[in-house]
């Protein structure tokens, strides 16, 4: 009898499926890379530094009580040892070899060192441009999108790592894929056609985000690059009712995207918006600021003070200074935004954009005390509103 409950027991061990005899879920860690990783070599340094960054990262991050309490859940969620990588340096390539020809041509009339210089600055801001486009940003967040459901459909929530022009991939991502989009608001706010609020009003859609918009034919970019109701759209009752199907293959299903943190970012170089204190926030940003905070998501920039083209996003603010400022009811209040660009690699000012390998260990401890003191702010301001 007791050798038949030994081998029922033994059974149990090796054939229960995993869902059933763990039920913590894994957050994968997936990193993006950044400008001038379009060749083998510098793909290779990419691939090979994330690997040593990811083991540094992933001891730290369960040494923190902070981040076992709330990212991790107190044991809900567990973080994948592996890391993913997403890489999009190869999709500039017929770009780079245009621009290295016009480069080689430049030999003949320039002196050497404006040459080098001229290449150098060449290789590490074209594909920071490039990316920024709409144009080609768009393909690079749907690759990006198929990952990060990939990870979904095997139970897993994400954490993006953005390095330097990855930032832009990051930023972009959240802001055209998070469902923060309530449709009736969305058509009132814009003051569309009164028929077509009408419509909206007697078949609500679930809330939605800009892609889906976008994918299904009821809004458009506009000359002026912004996002605008298309109220030519003929069939729109049509259109609109197809609007939940678009959000389920347009838009990231909540929890699945748990943060960003991006890392050497030149992001307010390109998205000066962002960091000016004085700008007032877009309707899109504000509702992104939202959803962020209320559905326990973070956004992280962490940077090294000696690194030049690493620009905090902005100055930290509490949460009461920023839900004044986009002036938006927000409960629950979970999430948190925050910078850290003070302290130093070490390494010379031309070696600290690239240090983030070589400093793996002492990188991953500061992204850490980053959201450590990121939670800690909004969690002290958010005690002390009235």
């Amino acid at each position: 009898m007791k050798k038949s409950f030994f081998i029922i027991f033994i059974l149990l061990i090796f054939f229960v499926p995993k869902s059933i005899a763990d039920d913590s879920r894994e957050i994968q860690f997936i990193y993006i890379n950044g400008s001038n990783n379009n060749d083998t070599k510098m793909k290779s340094w990419f691939f090979e530094g994330i690997h040593k960054l990811h083991n540094h990262m992933y001891k730290e991050f369960l040494k923190s009580e902070s981040i076992n309490k709330n990212l991790l859940e107190n044991g809900k969620y567990n973080i994948s040892q592996s890391p993913e990588i997403f890489f999009w340096g190869d999709k500039s390539n017929e770009e780079i070899q245009n621009l290295n020809s016009e480069l080689s041509f430049a030999k003949v009339f320039s002196p050497k060192i404006a040459q080098t210089v001229r290449t150098l600055l060449a290789h590490y801001l074209h594909d920071a441009i490039w990316v920024s486009h709409y144009r080609n940003m768009h393909p690079v967040i749907q690759d990006l999108h198929k990952q990060v459901m990939d990870n979904y459909k095997n139970n897993k929530s994400v954490v993006l790592f953005g390095y330097s022009a990855g930032a832009f991939v990051t930023y972009e991502y959240m802001f055209n894929k998070v469902a923060d989009i309530n449709v009736l608001d969305y058509y009132e706010y814009t003051n569309a056609p009164e028929e077509m609020v009408n419509i909206v009003k007697e078949n609500q859609q679930k809330n939605t985000c800009i892609d889906a918009l976008i994918d299904s034919g009821l809004v458009i970019y506009n000359a002026d690059g912004k996002i605008i109701p298309n109220i030519n759209l003929q069939n729109f009752e049509e259109s609109y009712s197809k609007l939940d199907e678009y959000t389920c293959t347009s838009c990231i299903p909540d929890g699945s995207l748990k943060g960003i943190i991006n890392f050497a970012s030149p992001l307010v170089l390109f998205y000066s918006d962002i960091s000016n204190p004085n700008y007032s926030l877009t309707y899109y940003n504000k509702l992104l600021y939202k959803y962020l905070l209320e559905n326990n998501m973070f956004w992280l920039t962490v940077n090294y003070a000696d690194d030049p083209l690493g620009f905090p996003t902005t100055r930290n603010i509490s949460y009461n200074d920023l839900k004044n400022k986009i002036d938006i009811e927000i409960n629950p209040q979970k999430g948190f935004l925050y910078s850290k660009s003070d302290v130093k690699s070490r390494k010379t000012f031309i070696k600290a954009h690239t240090s983030y390998w070589d400093t793996a260990k002492k990188f991953s401890k500061t992204v850490v005390a980053a959201y450590e003191d990121g939670f800690n702010l909004y969690n002290i301001s958010n005690k002390k509103e009235p």
